[in-house]
């Protein structure tokens, strides 16, 4: 068992990590403070010196997912993209990390269960869907697709389809098949949109 004299941010940053692994497995109502406790390594009386509440630990990790890459569409490229590039980089970002990243799926499952959470959580999706809607139009500037394009719906409705696709496959293949799936979601969305030069961004 891990003794409690760790530094102070890296046994929070363990606990929440605890703490996802549980949320992604269990749900909100399966977790408890004590099964956190217990993957941490560590006692209910530190987890609570960290976090008071359950609802204080599932809020905490919803906040981080998604106020930071790759929702906030900080990719960490050593060149900046731009238009269709930025979306198609994007997308498959936050695939990667709805299949990877266990703080991840963790936060999506707990905004899914958001009725059984005694904290008001943040509105998934809302920044994403604005920074899509400026990369569209980016693209419609660089002439990468047809002008008059509703920017803010496109946007509104590529991220739905999304969350579609990684729910469909999260239940079916527990995301194994996200990629594929997520190359011919970006295939058909973008020949929609009437993507000039598609093969160029896939």
């Amino acid at each position: 068992m891990a003794t409690s004299d760790a530094r102070p941010t890296e046994m929070r940053e363990r606990i929440l990590t605890a703490a996802a692994i549980e949320f992604a497995d269990r749900g909100y109502a399966g977790t408890s403070i004590g099964l956190v406790a217990e993957k941490s390594g560590t006692g209910k009386g530190l987890v609570q010196y960290h976090f008071k509440a359950k609802s204080d630990l599932a809020l905490a990790l919803v906040h981080a997912s998604f106020s930071k890459a790759p929702f906030a569409n900080v990719l960490g490229d050593a060149r900046p993209a731009h238009g269709i590039e930025a979306i198609v980089a994007s997308i498959r970002g936050v695939a990667g990390a709805f299949r990877d990243d266990v703080r991840v799926r963790a936060s999506v499952r707990l905004v899914r269960e958001y009725h059984l959470i005694e904290a008001t959580l943040p509105t998934p999706y809302v920044g994403w869907i604005t920074r899509i809607g400026m990369l569209l139009r980016e693209a419609e500037v660089a002439g990468e697709v047809p002008g008059g394009l509703d920017h803010d719906r496109e946007a509104w409705h590529l991220v739905a389809y999304f969350s579609g696709v990684q729910e469909v496959s999260n239940r079916l293949t527990e995301r194994e098949d996200l990629p594929e799936r997520i190359e011919e979601m970006l295939a058909r969305s973008l020949a929609a949109l009437g993507v000039v030069n598609l093969e160029a961004f896939l």
